[in-house]
């Protein structure tokens, strides 16, 4: 497994959303996309159910995919992570489940709940959200446990947009 990569997304955590307008798609994220595509030449997939997930520098990540990519995933699970609300009409239509907790310490919650409230304020309709409280930065073990997240996850298909 290669070491993580500087940033998903150049840009400080601590600041929750960014400018994908200003924050230029980062090497890692461009490699991660042409190894999908090799992925997809080599081995029998269904990209109609192409999903991106990540926790932390990778619901950086994950939101970032989205926004850059909408058509391309069927689905988005950013945990804990920042995006830019102004491409919320871009990701009306697409689902995600994203997750945080109001006191966590690295990445703060308003990022999020910006991003929620982008979203809901465009219409979505596809969009769930789990805030949780007393868990800082660690709410991937409850994101990870939870059945109901990942049946969510794989009932969604991108033919079905």
């Amino acid at each position: 497994c290669p070491a993580a990569p500087n940033q998903w997304v150049d840009t400080p955590w601590a600041e929750g959303n960014y400018s994908v307008d200003d924050v230029p798609m980062s090497n890692e994220l461009e490699a991660v996309l042409e190894l999908l595509d090799e992925i997809e030449f080599d081995y029998s997939t269904d990209p109609d159910r192409y999903y991106v997930t990540g926790l932390s520098m990778g619901g950086f990540g994950t939101w970032d995919l989205l926004m850059r990519y909408p058509g391309k995933f069927a689905a988005g699970v950013p945990i804990c992570g920042g995006a830019d609300p102004s491409y919320a009409n871009v990701l009306r239509d697409v689902p995600i489940f994203t997750v945080h907790s109001t006191d966590d310490p690295t990445v703060p919650a308003k990022g999020t709940q910006e991003m929620v409230k982008a979203l809901r304020d465009a219409g979505s309709t596809v969009l769930k959200y789990q805030e949780l409280e007393g868990m800082g930065h660690g709410v991937w073990n409850w994101t990870a446990e939870n059945i109901d997240v990942w049946k969510w996850l794989f009932e969604q298909n991108l033919a079905d947009r």
